[in-house]
């Protein structure tokens, strides 16, 4: 039986995908909450960037999948998810602005979709999160765990990838950077130096988040998405940005 949408998805798909999304959505809210709040990163990067990484990579599949619906009726095959995308959130990150970029005719009100894309698109911090994000994902995780095994990666450590977005952010804020210099001076600001530098990181995920949400609302993502963006949008009472 054909569904209001007119697309080929099922009942039991509808329901997976009301169930990944809760997951994606609150990954990220946990992650960005946890970031904002955190007193030492050092103690809270690796649970961040495990609900960030997966939160990311979960919303990245579900915006895609809910395009390709909108295109061909039915949701991207698992030959696309397991072998052209993986776990390679830089690729489809990038793929996901492209798609927003070429469906902006469809935007109910396209003015907004421009000013949100326009704000990822110009944050200096944003690639390098997301690359920090993907090198954590794909196995980054396991860096020191393979090293203990005597078989460390060839690739830098996540955290490495972690500081270079941090020094993105440092370099993007003068008051952030000009607090960064006081703190050189007076060990005591260090605690809010950190708060500060994670609320920047923070900002560039909720950009992020915000772009997705009103894509899919706008109706970039198509017919089916603009409810899902509803719902991507809501995010349960027991978290909020701090």
């Amino acid at each position: 039986m054909p569904n209001r949408y007119g697309d080929e998805l099922s009942m039991l798909q509808e329901i997976h995908l009301s169930q990944e999304s809760d997951s994606a959505k609150h990954l990220i809210a946990y992650g960005v909450h946890a970031l904002r709040t955190a007193a030492f990163i050092e103690t809270t990067r690796d649970p961040i960037m495990t609900m960030l990484s997966i939160g990311v990579e979960k919303t990245l599949k579900l915006s895609l999948g809910l395009r390709n619906v909108e295109d061909t009726g039915t949701w991207l095959p698992a030959r696309i998810l397991k072998n052209e995308y993986r776990h390679d959130l830089i690729k489809m990150e990038q793929l996901l602005r492209e798609v927003i970029r070429a469906n902006l005719e469809h935007a109910t009100h396209r003015s907004f979709v421009d000013e949100a894309l326009a704000a990822v698109d110009a944050d200096p911090v944003w690639p390098h999160l997301v690359a920090a994000l993907n090198r954590y994902g794909q196995e980054g995780r396991f860096y020191n765990l393979d090293a203990l095994a005597d078989n460390p990666q060839r690739e830098e450590s996540p955290s490495t990838y972690w500081d270079v977005a941090e020094r993105a952010a440092l370099d993007d804020d003068d008051d952030l950077h000009a607090l960064f210099q006081q703190m050189l001076e007076d060990f005591s600001l260090s605690a809010e130096f950190y708060k500060r530098l994670n609320v920047r990181m923070a900002d560039s995920l909720r950009r992020f988040r915000d772009l997705v949400g009103l894509a899919a609302v706008q109706g970039v993502l198509g017919e089916r998405a603009k409810a899902w963006g509803h719902e991507f949008n809501t995010i349960g009472r027991q978290i909020t940005d701090a």
